[in-house]
């Protein structure tokens, strides 16, 4: 089972996916390729693997990512080959895509639950947007606006107002979703 967080930047998808993936051992954190810059805090694979544009455009070219997108200037993605031996091990795979590439998967893919992290508030996402130090708030507040209205798209909408709640909530979906799942083997 394939569970996907998406939400804006700056809602807390990466905090919640990291406590997520660390308390329970089913659970493991599937990471995305990107051509960004690595953040303070980050290493390679947790929770990103980092590669150049031009190792990433080559992936395109031979057909070797389930899913990507270019995402305020940069390229994310999801490597095929890497998921699907994951899926077939039995685990849970708890990814970090945004809205579009969400749409891509889903098709692509069986057993996938999705899941949409909102702020409490718009304010609230300026905040934390600020205070990692973004330099690009309006660009991400643009984006934020449609990730909003493709949020409808989403199995489940969860608000991150306070962490450890929003935790719980979704471990309690991924919980009801795995059962259900194995219920119908």
């Amino acid at each position: 089972m394939l569970v996907i967080l998406s939400g804006s930047s700056g809602v807390g998808k990466n905090t919640v996916i990291n406590k997520i993936s660390k308390e329970n051992s089913n659970i493991e954190l599937m990471p995305t390729m990107t051509t960004r810059e690595m953040r303070p805090g980050e290493e390679p694979g947790k929770p990103y693997t980092f590669v150049t544009k031009e190792e990433f455009e080559q992936m395109i070219k031979n057909e070797e990512l389930l899913e990507y997108q270019i995402v305020h200037g940069y390229y994310y993605g999801t490597p095929k080959k890497v998921v699907e031996e994951k899926l077939k091990s039995g685990k849970v795979l708890i990814k970090d895509i945004d809205v579009d590439g969400t749409q891509v998967l889903v098709k692509k893919l069986p057993k996938v639950v999705t899941i949409f992290i909102k702020p409490a508030s718009k304010e609230q996402l300026i905040e934390r947007l600020k205070s990692r130090g973004e330099t690009r708030i309006e660009t991400r507040i643009a984006r934020y606006e449609y990730e909003e209205e493709m949020s409808k798209n989403y199995q489940y909408i969860v608000i991150n107002d306070k962490l450890e709640e929003a935790v719980a909530e979704i471990k309690n979906i991924i919980d009801k979703e795995y059962k259900k799942l194995n219920s119908q083997n």
